[in-house]
């Protein structure tokens, strides 16, 4: 049975999270632990790698940090993991078209970061696809709300999501961005095999950081596909070992030390 986001049961469950994630003046190892969880939108695990103690899976995509809200089509108010304005409360309670039966997920009412860009709902969760209108199987849900856009990743559209402990982000790559995917399977190869990665990274998990940098809304991104590109061809052109070879050399020519693109929520120990 799925809650309402007004279920009274729901709500006492969510204020013993908020509790529980040290909501009030907690310090000390409660705050180092608090700074580590992520704000709303943020992508997630379990609801205790959120600030809100919310983690929502659901159709609306990859799972990721939010709450429940009882005023829809409304500013969310401020907590702990978003200030006021920063968030709208969609509802899914009532849909575009009933035939197509209920909406899944734990709630049905919940808040949503706003953006301009997908780069907006990217800085802190690679697993939005898109900054839209709410929609639901395409259809604005609340067409008279406008142009006002939130951060989405429209599994119900027919992609399926990456799961963040899995990285199982081949799935989702597009035909026509092949030779961009596998350039960050062989970027992410190099960190590893050079020990720029954390110890226990997952290479998977790192590719997937990868692609959803050089390809956002369809578009290849020249920046970062030329970065990493250069790590890579330099890499390729010293020898393995040697106090001149493929590991010191790429970052005295490609601009210092490579980024890690892992996925916070990807990362070993989830931060």
């Amino acid at each position: 049975m799925k809650h309402s986001a007004r279920s009274p049961q729901l709500a006492a469950a969510v204020a013993l999270a908020l509790t529980a994630c040290g909501g009030s003046g907690s310090g000390g190892a409660d705050a180092a632990g608090d700074a580590a969880k992520a704000a709303l939108g943020g992508a997630c695990r379990t609801s205790a790698d959120c600030l809100a103690g919310v983690c929502l899976e659901s159709e609306y995509g990859t799972p990721f940090c939010t709450r429940p809200c009882d005023s829809a089509w409304e500013a969310c108010p401020a907590g702990e993991d978003a200030a006021e304005g920063e968030a709208l409360c969609v509802s899914y309670d009532v849909l575009p078209n009933p035939s197509v039966g209920p909406f899944i997920g734990d709630l049905t009412q919940f808040c949503l970061p706003y953006c301009v860009s997908v780069l907006d709902c990217r800085a802190n969760n690679p697993g939005w696809d898109a900054c839209d209108v709410p929609r639901y199987l395409g259809d604005p849900v609340k067409p008279s709300l406008g142009g006002v856009k939130v951060c989405a990743s429209p599994a119900y559209q027919g992609k399926e999501p990456v799961d963040p402990a899995l990285c199982d982000w081949d799935k989702t790559v597009a035909g026509r961005f092949a030779n961009e995917a596998n350039l960050c399977r062989s970027y992410c190869a190099y960190l590893d095999r050079c020990k720029e990665l954390p110890a226990g990274s997952d290479t998977d998990c790192c590719a997937w950081g990868c692609y959803n940098r050089v390809v956002i809304e369809d578009e290849v991104q020249d920046g970062w596909h030329d970065a990493i590109k250069c790590y890579i061809e330099t890499s390729a052109a010293y020898p393995d070992t040697g106090p001149i070879n493929a590991c010191t050399e790429p970052p005295k020519e490609c601009g210092g030390v490579p980024e890690d693109p892992t996925p916070p929520s990807a990362r070993p120990g989830g931060n």
